[in-house]
């Protein structure tokens, strides 16, 4: 009875199983440039606090509506799934509010064996120059889809989340993001194996 049982678990495993698709290799090295904009949400929930607790003031007007940004992130995938960078992000908010901030970035990517990977970015900045304000930090997340038409080269978007201390105040930004991706070892694009 048992011979009978292992020569049905041998077959049923060997009959049955499923081949396994060729890995995608780390893409070692990456260089990724950024643009942002962005939405501040803070404006609509405080507008919406002050218009509830003093009904006759309806029109008042808040500063830094938008937010724009431009950034430069260098890293290295160390696993197909998972990869950390540090760089710079500059935003402008409003006048004299221009921040340079050092960033700290891990990404995780999703479907990878896919040809086109979505991925989540959390990152985390600190200022680096003098401005209006000093020792903001600046906290985020970012979802997107890498896109690749060729071999090195991806480009990404997607939507971000951002809160920024800024002295006193903290702020919260939404927005849409697009980059390009330069990768030293990547040899594929979403066509498969160049």
């Amino acid at each position: 009875m048992k011979k009978l049982c292992f020569i049905f678990v041998l077959i049923s495993s060997l009959g049955f199983s499923q081949s396994n698709p060729e890995k995608r290799p780390i893409q070692g090295f990456y260089f990724s440039p950024e643009v942002s904009a962005g939405f501040n949400l803070s404006n609509i929930i405080a507008s919406n606090r002050d218009k509830q607790n003093n009904p006759e003031n309806q029109y008042t007007t808040y500063p830094n509506d938008f937010s724009y940004g431009i950034s430069a992130v260098a890293g290295y995938n160390f696993i197909p799934n998972l990869s950390l960078g540090g760089g710079i992000k500059y935003t402008y908010t409003t006048d004299n509010f221009h921040i340079v901030y050092g960033i700290i970035q891990p990404k995780i990517l999703f479907n990878v064996d896919d040809g086109e990977p979505v991925f989540i970015d959390l990152t985390y900045g600190f200022q680096l120059n003098k401005s209006v304000v000093n020792d903001s930090d600046l906290y985020g997340i970012k979802v997107g889809k890498l896109v690749s038409h060729s071999t090195r080269l991806s480009q990404q978007g997607g939507l971000y989340f951002e809160g920024q201390q800024l002295g006193n105040t903290g702020v919260t930004f939404v927005g849409l993001f697009y980059g390009l991706t330069i990768f030293s070892n990547k040899n594929y694009n979403e066509y498969g194996k160049d």
